[in-house]
Parts: structure tokens; sequence; C-alpha cells
């Protein structure tokens, strides 16, 4: 039906047989709508986020996302996809179709590629896109970052350091997180700064972006339908993608 009402789009259904002389049953689905595409490779950013939230109705799975920036840095639906869990090989298929959807010029203008880091997705990225670049989720590491260190003070100085504009006042937030804590700096350290610290990030992407807040918001918008069984949450996601479109 997608590709009969949208013509240009891609829809991928991959099923299973569970058992021998079986009907197929579903397994995962991909859609990167025209619309989509086509205002990806023309209006938008070269940045693409990167979410996954679980589905709660009664046949459970996952909902994959893609959502890029446009040039007045709104969120932009790319592709979205339902599987039936969110590991490494469910985020490879997803990475694969999508650079198949709109990948064309990406040796050319690699991405920019933000997310937190969900399971298998870092490794994902590595290997289907090795050219794009790769932002953290500055929340996420923020997160992970007070389970470990829970000195007052420490939170205000990550965000100096991650929002920091240039090298010299990166190194003085640093420094303060180092007087509070080595353990804490050492941890830091142990990431690269290009992937969290914004003055060492790609600035190709046009992009002040150092969370994935803009892809969560999304998800967060249709966070209701989560319980409704898959057919009826993804045509709900098509037709929310499709208001965003016309207006």
């Amino acid at each position: 039906m997608v590709l009969l009402t949208n013509p240009g789009s891609m829809a991928i259904v991959r099923s299973e047989v569970t058992r021998l002389g079986g009907l197929p049953h579903f397994q995962r689905i991909f859609i990167c709508l025209e619309a989509c595409k086509r205002g990806f490779l023309t209006g938008c950013r070269p940045v693409v986020g990167l979410d996954g939230c679980h589905l709660k109705g009664p046949y459970g799975g996952v909902m994959l996302a893609a959502i890029s920036v446009e040039a007045n840095m709104g969120y932009f639906p790319l592709a979205y996809a339902i599987a039936e869990i969110e590991n490494q090989e469910t985020w490879c298929w997803f990475l694969e179709h999508l650079k198949e959807a709109v990948g064309r010029d990406l040796e050319m203008k690699p991405w920019c590629i933000i997310s937190d880091r969900q399971k298998g997705l870092v490794s994902a990225i590595q290997e289907i896109l090795p050219s794009c670049t790769h932002r953290c989720c500055c929340h996420h590491i923020l997160q992970n970052f007070q389970k470990r260190f829970r000195k007052t003070g420490l939170r205000d100085f990550f965000w100096e350091a991650a929002k920091g504009p240039n090298a010299q006042e990166f190194q003085i937030a640093m420094s303060k997180i180092r007087a509070e804590s080595g353990e804490a700096y050492e941890w830091l350290n142990l990431m690269e700064a290009r992937t969290w610290a914004f003055h060492a990030m790609d600035k190709n992407a046009k992009c002040e972006h150092i969370t994935s807040n803009f892809v969560e918001s999304f998800n967060a918008w249709i966070d209701e339908e989560r319980y409704v069984i898959d057919l009826v949450y993804l045509s709900f996601y098509h037709c929310t993608v499709i208001k965003i479109m016309v207006s």
C-alpha cells in the first residue's frame, strides 16, 4: 500500500517461517517515504539522529527511527522501522536500508550521526556507515557519569566541558573536573572528545546538537500509541509523518 500511494518510497518487509510447512510470520518492516527522502536530500542538514523505543502492545517489538534536522533546526522524520528486538543485527539491517534509500552522496557528504549508546548501535554504525562521524548524546553520558560520580559540582563542570566552544574552555572545564575527582576525569578521557565535546566535533554538519533530544521528542509525541498492536501503531506513525510533510 505504501508503494502504491507513495511512488518512489521504500518499504521492506521481512517475515520468517517458524516451522516446516507453516505460514510466514511478520518479523520486521522498514519504511522511508519519498517525500522524506527528497526533503532530506534537498533541504536538511547532513545530520541523522537514531533512537529506538520499545512497543508495549501485545506483540512487543521495538520502533527504530531516523530523524534529521532541517534548515531551521526543527526535526524532520526520515525513516522508521518495527523490528522484533533491538540489537546490532537489527540496527545493521535498518542502517543498510537507510543507506540504500538516501545514502547516494554519502562518500562526498558524510552524515553526522547522533545517538545514545543503544545495544549494538555503535558497532552497527561503524560497520555500515564507517565514513560518518558519530556524536554520543551528552544526556545519556551524564546519566552514566552521575551513577559513578556523585560529587556536587561535577554535573555543571561536565556541561561546561561538553558545550565549550573551543579547546581552551574545554581544558579549563576538564581541569575543574580533575580537581574534584581524578577518577571522573580519567573516566571522561576514555571517550574521544569528538564524540561528546562540541569544540572537537565535525563542524561540516552545521548543527549544534550534542544530545539526541530531538529524536526522543518525536518519539514522545506518539508515546501513548505504543500500547496498541504493531500495525495500528505503524499506521499512526505513518499518518503523523504525512501530517508533518503536509504542514
